[in-house]
């Protein structure tokens, strides 16, 4: 997933194939403070399977917005930087990989960041707090029908290996 955040345009690119294949019914993003969003769970065997077209699938179905993929831009700069000072991936795919981004980078610019987003900060002791109270409660609700095949809400088991 992080690999198709390094080559900027690409989920727009995507998105516009979507819509021209679906004209009756184009990509509406999720906004708002309650989103649905699904997490494809990806057995351990199977990961190196994973391709881009596959994430780029899951950033469509959970109707992921075009500028929170564009803000992401910076994540997958960091986790490419990473693969190369600490190799887990092929030099031969990392280079595609950067070649690719290369390419984009010159024909779309660099994605731009959401400014409200921009920054850094701690987790503050109330977030912490928010957070385990959440995840209790999500605890004690059943398993929604949603869940039982390739897909998982996010944060619903934390002993299962997601993406």
């Amino acid at each position: 997933m992080a690999l198709v955040l390094v080559w900027p345009g690409m989920y727009h690119e995507a998105v516009a194939l979507y819509n021209a294949a679906f004209p009756e019914r184009p990509l509406v993003a999720q906004y708002g403070s309650h989103l649905n969003i699904l997490q494809v769970h990806v057995p351990n065997d199977q990961a190196h399977n994973f391709s881009d077209d596959d994430a780029l699938h899951v950033l469509l179905h959970n109707c992921i917005p075009l500028d929170w993929v564009d803000h992401a831009y910076t994540y997958g700069m960091v986790y490419l930087e990473q693969q190369f000072h600490n190799p887990t991936m092929s030099m031969d795919i990392f280079k595609d990989v950067d070649n690719e981004r290369i390419e984009h980078v010159s024909r779309y610019g660099t994605s731009p960041a959401i400014l409200q987003w921009d920054g850094w900060r701690e987790m503050m002791e109330d977030d912490h707090y928010c957070l385990m109270f959440k995840h209790a409660e999500e605890r004690l609700l059943p398993v929604p029908p949603e869940a039982t095949g390739l897909y998982y809400y996010i944060g619903m088991d934390p002993n299962q290996v997601h993406l």
